[in-house]
């Protein structure tokens, strides 16, 4: 069984949230957009104390485009799905028959609600089970069968990378009465191996991390059961080449020789921080926890960082991700990336689904957007262009102008060895703002006849701009930058030759990121009084997209 999704309603930074879960998911976002109260309501769901929280007044959720008007409800449904069909009869879910429904033809599915309600000075709060219409089932053992689903499936969060790494004064912070119920024999063990692999690596016996290991593997065969739960039936190895064959115990990547005694203790230090993360909880062995992992990426180098997500990607249970880090989002699967973006009346998620574009679409956008410009996910526009020329010219252009178009989160993007269109449908699916310049010439009146087939019923003013000439180098020649090109090309000013010839003398002296650069330096110089009305409107257009998309 696996959580399927979460809807949340008037919990602290989330007016309204509906969220599909994925056995991987990784939740981007700007900061308050809402990812802390989604992990936070995730946790108060699924304590792994089994404990049920108490809701304050400062829980609620603050509507301020209504004056600072607090909410009087809060709302938290999980959807569990079981995972193959017949799995809701397992021993360890008998106790749920009463509150089981259909899902399809042959599976089984439950709701599992929280809701508190703010009466007066008191906040009340109830917990109840679903029929597939949102009606409460009449259980009157509710409040058991929600703690046995604490139990079951306990949430384990991993605050940031900074507690993957160990050492003495972290064990000292902890009060004597946490401290005797975590420190076992074991866990002292790794703790101390940890800590000497942070001062004195160079004393570290390979016995002593081989005796280490065999510890690690003794309490997480205890806690976590790193067997897998289930198998699903068609899993894409496409994005994990390590699972193509088999699918090996995380614990054997420590044993490889090749791993250095750092990247052995930032591993070791990632289990023992999952295991504490727990808290003084003794999960049954019977549960399958959630992982949250946040922002991993913290004090971590991106080699690091890569070595320890091949670890935690191979931990066979369900995990929720929260990283601000591009590297990292270049190599997880694209469909399970979750965009969250908070709008006036909700939260928005935006993400791919697994029939939005075909397999060479993906490999063309994950390769040229993905790998050459992995932050380009995180951008909240896209300014996509056809050459190099443009990327190198738009980008100075804009600072010339007064935009920085890293803070405002414009990205420029080339598209020609793409295609236009997959990259225009991810931008939509991934909530991202849009607009595509194109050349005069036959291919840029193609690429914009593409624009306007996806446009819908937008007006492509919004998103289109055509170059009145051949190419950006054409138009900038025909307004202002002629002195420019005709130096470059090696040609008098007085000598007749054709706009064309010119250009092409310039660019067969000079690549073409050195033309672009020179006609940055030659907007520089009092030669040219200003850069050209429709770019800067196009810059301008831009910066009011982007600026838009956070409001």
């Amino acid at each position: 069984m696996h959580l399927s999704r979460i809807e949340i309603a008037g919990f602290r930074g989330i007016k309204r949230l509906s969220l599909t879960l994925n056995e991987l998911t990784v939740l981007i976002g700007e900061n308050t957009w809402g990812k802390s109260s989604l992990l936070d309501a995730l946790s108060i769901a699924l304590s792994p104390d089994a404990k049920f929280h108490n809701f304050h007044f400062s829980d609620f959720h603050v509507d301020y485009s209504l004056g600072h008007t607090q909410v009087s409800q809060i709302q938290i449904v999980l959807n569990w799905v079981e995972d193959y069909p017949g799995e809701h009869e397992a021993r360890r879910y008998r106790s749920f028959k009463p509150v089981w429904v259909r899902n399809g033809k042959d599976g089984k599915q439950f709701y599992y609600q929280i809701s508190s309600e703010r009466e007066d000075d008191k906040v009340i709060t109830e917990r109840h089970f679903l029929d597939a219409g949102g009606n409460i089932i009449d259980c009157p053992d509710s409040n058991k069968l929600a703690r046995q689903l604490m139990v079951l499936h306990p949430i384990v969060r991993i605050r940031d990378a900074r507690q993957l790494r160990l050492d003495a004064e972290q064990q000292e912070e902890l009060d004597q009465e946490q401290r005797n119920a975590l420190n076992t024999r074991i866990e002292r063990r790794l703790d101390n191996t940890c800590r000497r692999l942070l001062t004195r690596p160079g004393h570290v016996s390979s016995d002593e991390i081989k005796s280490s290991i065999r510890a690690l593997r003794t309490l997480v065969d205890h806690y976590f059961a790193f067997t897998p739960h289930h198998k699903a039936p068609h899993r894409d190895h496409r994005h994990f080449p390590e699972r193509s064959h088999f699918s090996p115990n995380p614990l054997e990547m420590l044993a490889r020789p090749e791993m250095t005694k750092q990247n052995k203790l930032v591993l070791m230090g990632l289990i023992n921080a999952y295991i504490r993360a727990r808290g003084p909880v003794e999960l049954k062995r019977i549960s399958r926890p959630i992982m949250i992992l946040e922002d991993p990426e913290g004090r971590l180098h991106p080699i690091i960082l890569h070595q320890a997500w091949a670890f935690v990607v191979n931990m066979p249970m369900q995990k929720i991700l929260t990283t601000n880090s591009p590297e990292l989002a270049s190599v997880v699967p694209l469909n399970s990336i979750k965009k969250l973006n908070r709008e006036p009346d909700k939260t928005r998620v935006y993400s791919l689904d697994s029939h939005s574009l075909s397999r060479d679409e993906l490999r063309r956008v994950g390769f040229h957007v993905r790998l050459h410009r992995p932050g380009a996910l995180y951008a909240r526009a896209w300014l996509l262009v056809e050459g190099e020329t443009e990327v190198w010219l738009l980008n100075e252009f804009a600072y010339r102008c007064g935009y920085n178009f890293a803070s405002e989160g414009v990205q420029v993007i080339e598209f020609a060895q793409s295609g236009l269109r997959p990259i225009i449908k991810i931008a939509k699916l991934m909530g991202i703002e849009w607009h595509v310049v194109t050349d005069g010439d036959a291919a840029g009146k193609k690429y914009a006849e593409t624009v306007r087939h996806m446009l819908g019923s937008e007006s492509d003013k919004h998103r289109l701009t055509v170059l009145p000439d051949l190419d950006i180098e054409h138009f900038l020649f025909n307004h202002g930058y002629e002195p420019l090109f005709r130096k470059l090309a090696r040609v008098s000013d007085d000598h007749p030759a054709p706009p064309k010839k010119i250009i092409q003398k310039a660019l067969k002296h000079h690549a073409k990121p050195d033309v672009a650069l020179a006609m940055v330096e030659f907007t520089d110089s009092e030669e040219i009084d200003h850069i050209p009305t429709l770019l800067r409107w196009l810059l301008k257009r831009m910066v009011a997209l982007a600026r838009a998309a956070t409001t």
